[in-house]
């Protein structure tokens, strides 16, 4: 990973405003999610160019022309027109006119499914340099009067470069998933709209019963993506997962019994969850901060609904990262 980029839209939702649409205290949002505030994209922010500007941001800090790229993959579960794909749109808005280009729907592990997929191009030699790119509008499939949904999703972008070098940059894959499960998150109409809009798909999620199947894999999978990289928690710096809920990162984080010098990604408290892109986003923070530093080994674990999941150790990008996030 060479390279590393992000895209926050400019409008931040404070706890403060959901709270006082539904009646309730803003101080039980944080305490049932530990998000503080979230980002919504406006109508010109869309999942193109937010795309397109979190791919600009990686490559010139890969220090890459964009003529470089061999193969755009796009992960999102937010592309409502589903069709035609949005990838070739974003190799488009780059000017990777000749660069290979598709989407992946792998839910919240997109970002991860996309890592693998890259690395298995590069390996194939099919690809030098490949940009994985994640991003959302979970404002456009989240229901205004359903409060469970309303406090936890974010839109945002994140991409990554991820590019053939002499020494492996990440791990084998601990990955999989279970299709028994697919009915605790599904897009359907609100029972609130108007008989004109019952067109548009809205999240309903059964919470409770995701963060019960999660709450199983979490620890063997990360161990096994670790037995695979042939590490243990002593070489890794950083624990990045998906960032679904800080109140389950902290359950599953004290579950995981980690040295105290690994630093676990709580990006969610000001970007909430943005499901493929949190990832990318944490790991942003983490840097930016100097949480960690660059060339640092974090192991990644991106889990979505369907329901997918895969894990790597990863060494974070060896070039210099700007201090502070927008």
């Amino acid at each position: 990973m060479i390279g590393l980029g992000v895209y926050r839209p400019g409008r931040v939702v404070e706890n403060a405003e959901i709270a006082e649409r539904f009646g309730i205290d803003e101080e039980w949002i944080e305490s049932r999610t530990g998000i503080q505030r979230r980002r919504y994209a406006e109508p010109d922010e869309t999942l193109v160019h937010m795309a397109a500007e979190a791919g600009r941001e990686a490559l010139a800090q890969a220090g890459l022309a964009v003529s470089q790229v061999d193969c755009v993959l796009l992960a999102t579960m937010s592309n409502v027109r589903q069709v035609p794909a949005l990838a070739p749109a974003v190799a488009r808005e780059l000017g990777a006119h000749w660069a290979g280009a598709c989407d992946i729907h792998a839910a919240c592990a997109g970002f991860t499914y996309g890592i693998v997929q890259a690395t298995g191009l590069i390996a194939a030699e099919s690809a030098r340099h490949v940009l994985v790119v994640a991003t959302e509008r979970l404002s456009d499939i989240t229901d205004p009067y359903d409060r469970d949904t309303v406090v936890l999703f974010g839109d945002g972008a994140g991409a990554a470069v991820v590019s053939a070098c002499q020494d492996p940059g990440f791990g084998p894959v601990a990955w999989g998933s279970d299709g028994t499960a697919e009915e605790l998150f599904v897009l359907r109409p609100s029972p609130t709209q108007l008989d004109a809009d019952r067109r548009r798909q809205f999240i309903h999620m059964r919470g409770r019963a995701l963060a019960h199947r999660f709450s199983s894999l979490i620890a063997p999978v990360a161990q096994e993506a670790l037995n695979a990289a042939h590490l243990t928690w002593e070489h890794i710096s950083a624990f990045v997962p998906h960032q679904a809920n800080l109140r389950f990162i902290r359950e599953w984080t004290s579950a995981l019994e980690l040295p105290e010098h690994v630093v676990t990604a709580t990006g969610i408290t000001d970007d909430g969850n943005t499901s493929a892109a949190s990832i990318p986003l944490a790991i942003d923070r983490l840097m930016a901060t100097q949480a960690v530093k660059p060339g640092d080994l974090a192991l990644l674990l991106g889990y979505g609904v369907g329901m997918t999941w895969a894990a790597m150790v990863a060494r974070l990008p060896q070039c210099g990262r700007r201090v502070g996030v927008a």
